[in-house]
């Protein structure tokens, strides 16, 4: 069996094993699979070993987000998919299972080499998945427009899960507009549940200290900090997406609470799983005629 060894990642992805490794104890299609060949287990050890508690409730938003996107994305006409910064993410290979769906996954060029050579060795290779090396926030936009596996008279959903926490104001602002001349070509809508705030997190950390301490862990590994990349609270958010030329509706991931497989397995409390998803959604984003 192949392991990557994580030193091999670009730089934000200790955020994809930590995913990765939550998603093995979930019922999530590939999850398992997709941690053990990245050997998601030694990396989250390592991090355990900085910190006295073992819980992992943030587990809880992981499995969360993933089915509340999904839960949404089935709202919408979804036959041409763009993840961006899909990482370890096995939504391509489920829904590139339906040949009649265009699933495009991309992110940083060593981060979707390697994801490739992970979706062959468990899948092989599908014509209606396509793996695409760029980053989501240059300018000029290096985001798949004119290419020809795409239908320029079909939508396009665009998805993000946990980009967004990782970058500055300065940088949200280019991935805004990149995805707004995506959709201005496509049409569509752009779905990610990363519009957090810090009145959010603080919330989240009263109710799970383990949660509060993993953070710190992940952030000092990323070199990024909430004072940079995330939003005081709503209204700041709101007007962010509005100068941005977007409309913005929210679901709440209480809607998935029920499908959630994660707590047995890690011993999580209900409760601290409601707390946790209760305040958490996931976002539509349209673009206002016109802008």
């Amino acid at each position: 069996m192949m392991q990557v060894p994580t030193s091999s990642f670009d730089n934000i992805s200790p955020t994809a094993l930590l995913v990765a490794y939550a998603r093995q104890f979930t019922d999530i299609p590939y999850g398992q699979e997709l941690a053990q060949l990245v050997n998601a287990q030694a990396f989250v050890e390592q991090l355990q070993k900085q910190q006295s508690d073992k819980s992992f409730e943030v587990a809880v938003l992981f499995e969360g987000r993933y089915k509340a996107i999904n839960q949404v994305m089935a709202q919408f006409q979804k036959t041409q998919i763009l993840e961006l910064a899909s990482g370890l993410m096995p939504r391509g290979m489920v829904m590139s299972g339906n040949p009649s769906t265009t699933f495009i996954e991309s992110d940083l060029p060593g981060m979707i080499t390697r994801k490739q050579q992970l979706v062959k060795q468990l899948i092989g290779g599908r014509s209606n998945l396509h793996f695409v090396g760029i980053d989501a926030t240059s300018q000029p936009s290096q985001l798949p427009i004119d290419v020809g596996y795409l239908d320029s008279r079909t939508p396009i959903t665009v998805i993000s899960e946990g980009l967004l926490l990782y970058l500055t104001f300065n940088q949200k602002q280019r991935l805004f507009a990149n995805v707004r001349e995506l959709l201005q070509v496509y049409g569509g809508v752009w779905i990610t549940p990363d519009l957090i705030t810090k009145e959010y997190l603080s919330r989240v950390r009263r109710n799970s200290p383990a949660w509060q301490k993993l953070s710190q862990t992940v952030r000092g590994m990323t070199a990024t900090s909430d004072t940079d990349t995330i939003f005081d609270n709503f209204d700041q958010v709101r007007q962010f997406v509005n100068e941005q030329g977007f409309q913005l509706q929210g679901y709440s991931m209480l809607n998935v609470l029920d499908q959630l497989t994660c707590l047995q397995p890690l011993g999580i409390n209900p409760a601290v799983a409601e707390s946790i998803l209760a305040d958490s959604f996931v976002f539509v984003l349209t673009p206002d005629i016109g802008s």
